[in-house]
This record gives C-alpha cells, structure tokens and sequence, in this order.
C-alpha cells in the first residue's frame, strides 16, 4: 500500500492552482497570515501564467493576513478574476468561505472557459489557489 505524498509548497513565488483530484500526492502551504496554518489538499498543481504577477500582488494585497472569507470578499474576488486574463476561469467557493484565507483560496473552476491549453481533458472543477504566505 502506498502512503501519501505530501509536496511542501512554502518557496512558491507565483500562483498555482491545485486541481482537486485523487492522485496520491497531497500538497500543503503555510497561509492565513500570521495565523501560520497549513491546511493540505489533494490534487495535481498547475502553475498560473501570470507573468506580470500582478494578480499575485493584487490577491497577497487583498487577502494580507485574512483567516477566513466574507461574501463581500469572495463578490469582490470574483468581480476580481473576472477582468483578469488569469484568473478568469475561477470562482470563489461559497460553500468553504470559512476555509479560503490568506495564500489559500477554495475556488471553483469553470472547465467550459478555461483555455484548452492550458487544462485540458479536465473534469474537476473544484481547486485551491494558492501563492506565498505573507508572514
């Protein structure tokens, strides 16, 4: 029997988005700040292209030390994804608001506008977004 395989993502410095998946490999991050938590997940983690990194700098800005999510945080975060060309396939998760913090967001991921290119053959449509906590 195989164990798990845990990826820690603690140096990433741009946003990934981890597929939720089977697939044997758990992937975990520090996040919500200085709350220092380290949820995990499994899945398959895809780096974003934002080669600006200003959906980076956008999201670190706005989520800076967040341990949980309100409905106007995740209106405006959708609001948010929607003008950007990254993020424009994702969604805020309502049903985990409470969470989606700080570096780890729980998004839904539309698989009918994602670029082919990009994730293709894909059914999943569920994810966490997540980046380099602030602390």
């Amino acid at each position: 029997m195989q164990k798990n395989r845990k990826v820690c993502l603690y140096g990433l410095e741009q946003l990934a988005l981890i597929i939720k998946t089977k697939s044997g490999v758990f992937y975990y991050n520090q996040v919500g700040g200085y709350s220092c938590l380290q949820p995990s997940v499994e899945g398959i983690l895809t780096i974003l292209d934002d080669d600006t990194k200003q959906l980076l700098k956008d999201l670190s800005n706005f989520c800076l030390n967040k341990t949980k999510l309100t409905i106007e945080d995740a209106n405006f975060l959708d609001d948010f994804f929607r003008t950007n060309k990254v993020g424009k396939f994702l969604s805020i998760d309502r049903e985990k608001l409470d969470d989606s913090m700080e570096a780890w967001l729980n998004v839904i991921i539309d698989i009918e506008t994602i670029d082919k290119a990009f994730i293709n053959r894909f059914d999943e449509d569920e994810g966490i977004l997540t980046w380099s906590n602030s602390d």
